[in-house]
Formats: C-alpha cells, structure tokens, sequence
C-alpha cells in the first residue's frame, strides 16, 4: 500500500490524535490495533513516532481538527490537503486499524463518522465508504 503522506507536521499530528480517539472509542486498544495503529501513522507522516506520548494526549475532538484543516488563519493555511481528502485518510486508515482485530464496534464506527462528518464527509459518503471495507459496516453506523 502507498499512501499518501501528510506533509504538515501539526496536520499530521492531529491525524495520529484522530486515529487513536478512533482505536479507543470502545476503552481499549487491543496488541494488533496498537501496531497497525503505529503502522498506519508513520506512513502517513512518513517517519516513525512516539505512540505513548500520542495516548497520552488530550482526547481530540472533531470539530478542532476540521477547524485547524480549515482556518484560514490558523497554522495549516497552506497545508496541501483538502477536508475531503483527509477525510478519506480518516475512514480508510481508522478502519484498517480497528479491523485489526477483527470486528468494528459501535463505538468505533460512531468515532470515524464524527471525524469524516466533521471534515464535510456527508453519511452517505461515509457509509458508502465503509461499504467498500466492510460492507457489514453499514448496519451499525
């Protein structure tokens, strides 16, 4: 899998934020989430990170990081990486992560519509998204 990089240092870091909100939705993080949670990350930042400072972050809403995306005066002004497409970034890397253990819990699936929605991703888009990778998906969203 190639995967398109985020480029932006601070994007990136509310993206890793992003997903490790998404891996706890349900109160845990199982072994195989945990390493294609760093998997999944450091591909998109295109390095390795430090995954225990990550959780040990302040839990991110979705509506900050669509606003960071977003302002037009805030630090990711020029950031190369529409709303839409992050929110692709979103759907896909969350539900690579969460399916690592086998099965998306409500709570997950509830986690990735937020960020998606918050990003402009309407819930069709979502589902029809999440269709294509678990098409079970749907009937829990």
């Amino acid at each position: 899998m190639v995967a398109e990089r985020i480029l932006d240092h601070g994007l990136g870091q509310l993206f890793a934020r992003a997903l490790v909100a998404i891996a706890r939705a349900d109160d845990r993080i199982d072994p195989e989430e945990g390493l294609r949670l760093q998997h999944r990350i450091e591909l998109r930042l295109g390095g390795p990170i430090a995954l225990d400072d990550l959780l040990l972050a302040d839990p991110l809403d979705p509506h900050r990081l669509a606003e960071a995306l977003r302002g037009a005066t805030g630090p990711f002004r020029g950031a190369q990486l529409h709303p839409s497409e992050l929110a692709v970034m979103i759907i896909t890397d969350g539900l690579a992560v969460v399916l690592a253990k086998g099965y998306v819990s409500e709570a997950e699936a509830r986690e990735i519509v937020r960020f998606a929605s918050a990003l402009g991703c309407s819930l069709d888009d979502v589902h029809a998204r999440c269709s294509r990778a678990a098409p079970w998906l749907a009937t829990i969203m």
